[in-house]
């Protein structure tokens, strides 16, 4: 299995690794040329065409594989935009492990995408119930799941700091769902692109971020255009709350939200809305691509 993954990586990057291969190649040719500027190659005791054609050869070789050993195996950031002390990158990760690391000393923006009525009931799909609320398999689950066993705060607890926070901050629900269209959890449904403050503790805070809402068949649903709609809000957002402290965003749209996105659909629009508000950041953002995804997306590209 890791295998099939480290061959699928490959052949994601196979583009970053041809450029960083030529780049290699050019660097050790370059040191070549410098070094028979000093010593011919008869003083280095190679006369023969073929062994000068192996050297060529090699050198080559080398290059294209040290560069995907680096790709696939080592590098596991990017840099993808910077101005003096902001910058963007992308990097390989866990975002629920930045969002509960103790040993955290900077402080972190952590994004949570969440559905339009900021649930907070996890639950399990069975024989009983075929559409969770929200599945512990997503950021979302996850996240509420780590908020009651590693921080010991209860999911009515987070419901309630979630809603005393929208209200501080003037949000209007702008729906109230009835019991007949949602019969569980929240009712009141906010817009897409709202974003309510939760702090974590260790110099955590956390961006609940609404990119989905509900259907008729009590499942959360979005449009790539709304989705694109959802981080410029949050960039805005962020401008004005975020104090210059660094930014950490998951891939949104790729799993239950429905919006269809393939994870480089995904990570390309992120970037394109950041590089597109690049005069509204203030401060560093890092995009999170999961760990376990460098065989669906290149953050080399």
């Amino acid at each position: 299995y890791m295998l099939k993954n480290r061959i699928a990586c490959f052949k994601i990057n196979i583009i970053p690794i041809v450029k960083l291969g030529l780049t290699i190649c050019g660097s050790l040719f370059s040191f070549l040329a410098i070094l028979i500027s000093f010593f011919s190659w008869s003083e280095i005791g190679i006369n023969s065409v073929w062994i000068k054609i192996l050297i060529f050869i090699s050198i080559c070789l080398f290059s294209f594989i040290l560069a995907a050993f680096l790709i696939v195996f080592i590098f596991k950031a990017k840099r993808i935009w910077t101005k003096g002390e902001n910058k963007v990158s992308a990097f390989y990760g866990d975002i629920i492990n930045l969002s509960f690391n103790l040993k955290s000393k900077q402080k972190r923006i952590i994004v949570i995408p969440v559905n339009d009525c900021f649930d907070t009931i996890v639950e399990s799909s069975n024989e009983k119930n075929n559409n969770p609320l929200i599945s512990a398999n997503t950021i979302h689950g996850k996240w509420i799941e780590n908020m009651n066993k590693k921080l010991n705060v209860s999911s009515k607890v987070i419901n309630q700091r979630i809603q005393n926070n929208l209200k501080l901050n003037g949000y209007l629900p702008e729906k109230v769902y009835t019991k007949e269209e949602k019969n569980k959890g929240n009712l009141d449904s906010y817009a897409l692109g709202t974003t309510a403050i939760i702090d974590g503790g260790n110099n955590v805070v956390f961006y609940l971020l609404v990119i989905s809402k509900f259907d008729l068949n009590n499942k959360a649903q979005v449009t790539k255009r709304k989705l694109r709609d959802c981080i410029e809000s949050l960039l805005d957002f962020y401008d004005k709350q975020g104090q210059g402290d660094t930014l950490y965003i998951p891939l949104v749209g790729t799993g239950r939200s429905r919006a269809g996105l393939t994870h480089k659909q995904s990570l390309d629009i992120i970037k394109s809305c950041i590089l597109t508000s690049e005069k509204q950041i203030n401060g560093s953002i890092e995009i999170v691509v999961y760990n376990s995804d460098k065989d669906k997306v290149s953050i080399f590209s």
